[in-house]
């Protein structure tokens, strides 16, 4: 659908491959055109298409169906004016034309875009998750040979010492350092490295040393707590199900993955089970659980016409029900997707050293670029190599890059508000991200509701009449 709006938009563009097996997109144009605009506009598409979850995604990026089987299909009149080819990894949408015009076509290739997976559960990969562990063991290592170099500084082997501490110390931030140099970008973690750098040049490797070990073990509290978030998050939602009992038009049950579910399908829901998706009671009665979405306990009587939700408890009840939506626009989702944006949405504090660190690195390094000159032709000071007269003007640069390093202010705040959120998850405090924690400390009075916050929030039978 998006690929024949922007056919019909842009006059140059004659075509779009899609290749799947290659995640790579063609264009093909005839004619003057904004490239930069067409580009944007063909990523966007493909983008959207893959971060929507289950059949509100496009199948035809899953290999599955075609552009005949969208959720939004094609009119007649459109389908007169393209054609569609499609084999097992490619399919193509072009312009009805002569069959000479495609030797005209220009082709030009588009990266596949990067995206952020929404779907049902969370897709971070427990190795993704627990990455903190790798980072940690380095960072352990790191200040396990920084000290024995220290401790055995007199003999030679020290040397050896403090390059497997840099080396362990600056894994992990030389390839945060690395990814952002290919985008032209620098910012505090280059700063990081260039003072580690700088201090192994003129002999302080302790120094040196120290800094990658700070650096480096904040980098793996913060992975922990990010980690640990996840985890938690997992465990509110674990018992979501898989699988939902779809009636057919003779009604004959069959078991279909929650995210092949399309509205208008008709649902057996059975008692003590989760509802799979957000849908409308057609056929019985029953009480549903809703605490885990909206933090009531008290049981929610449920007849024809009333809408259940995803995530929630069929109690008691067997009912059948009609789809309202996808899986990937239910409640629960809304809620996980708010969750995992949030995580990303970082304190004021964090905001401000963020950019503080990328003004600040270059404030920095063209600072110390500068010194370094005016010690060596303005004062006289040797370059490079010091005498006894005193340091050469390369040391005094490095010694004020060192000086210059701004550990606490960089390694504090992101480490004290992963580790808030953290801690509110595991008690299940779900935070909006760092924002929210920084806004707390603001807050001076708190109404709480009373059923399950300041109760159990469970039922017990207290008398028999």
């Amino acid at each position: 659908r998006s690929v024949v709006d922007a056919l019909a938009e842009n006059p140059a563009l004659e075509a779009v491959t899609i290749n799947r097996s290659r995640h790579t997109i063609s264009v093909a144009t005839l004619g003057r055109t904004d490239v930069p605009k067409l580009t944007e506009r063909i990523s966007a598409t493909v983008r959207r298409a893959e971060e929507a979850a289950g059949t509100a995604g496009c199948l035809l990026l899953a290999g599955e169906g075609d552009c005949q089987t969208c959720a939004q299909p094609l009119s007649e009149v459109e389908l007169r004016k393209i054609t569609i080819h499609s084999d097992p990894e490619t399919t193509t949408i072009s312009r009805v034309t002569c069959p000479t015009a495609p030797k005209f076509w220009r082709w030009r290739d588009i990266p596949w875009p990067k995206v952020v997976q929404r779907d049902v559960e969370f897709l971070e990969h427990a190795d993704e998750i627990n990455e903190w562990r790798a980072q940690m063991v380095a960072a352990i290592l790191c200040g396990v040979c920084g000290l024995g170099a220290y401790l055995f500084r007199a003999y030679p082997v020290s040397v050896l010492g403090y390059l497997l501490a840099y080396l362990a110390g600056s894994w992990f931030t030389a390839q945060e350092v690395w990814e952002r140099l290919q985008k032209q970008a620098i910012d505090v973690h280059f700063l990081m490295l260039a003072v580690a750098v700088g201090s192994a040049s003129i002999g302080a490797w302790g120094e040196g040393t120290t800094l990658l070990f700070l650096f480096s073990l904040s980098g793996a509290l913060e992975h922990f707590a990010l980690g640990r978030t996840q985890r938690e998050i997992r465990s509110l939602f674990r018992e979501a199900p898989k699988f939902a009992t779809v009636l057919d038009e003779q009604g004959r049950e069959r078991e279909t993955p929650v995210e092949k579910l399309r509205a208008d399908m008709r649902l057996l829901l059975k008692p003590g089970a989760q509802f799979p998706v957000d849908a409308e009671i057609v056929k019985g009665q029953t009480a549903s659980d809703e605490s885990n979405l909206t933090g009531e306990a008290t049981p929610v009587e449920k007849a024809v016409g009333d809408h259940v939700l995803a995530g929630t408890l069929n109690l008691w009840g067997a009912v059948e029900a009609v789809v309202l939506r996808p899986v990937a626009e239910s409640s629960l989702q809304k809620i996980i997707r708010l969750i995992k944006e949030a995580q990303h949405q970082k304190a004021p504090a964090q905001q401000f050293t963020d950019k503080f660190g990328a003004f600040y690195t270059y404030l920095v390094l063209g600072l110390s670029l500068a010194m370094f000159f005016v010690w060596w032709l303005g004062f006289g000071l040797p370059p490079f190599t010091s005498t006894s007269a005193g340091h050469s003007a390369f040391y005094r640069t490095m010694t004020l890059l060192v000086v210059a390093s701004p550990c606490a202010l960089v390694l504090s705040i992101p480490s004290a508000v992963l580790a808030a959120i953290a801690w509110s998850a595991r008690h299940g405090i779900l935070f909006r991200g760092g924002a929210a924690v920084e806004k707390l400390a603001a807050v001076n009075t708190v109404a709480l509701d009373k059923t399950g916050t300041l109760t159990t929030g469970e039922l017990r039978v207290e008398k028999v009449e």
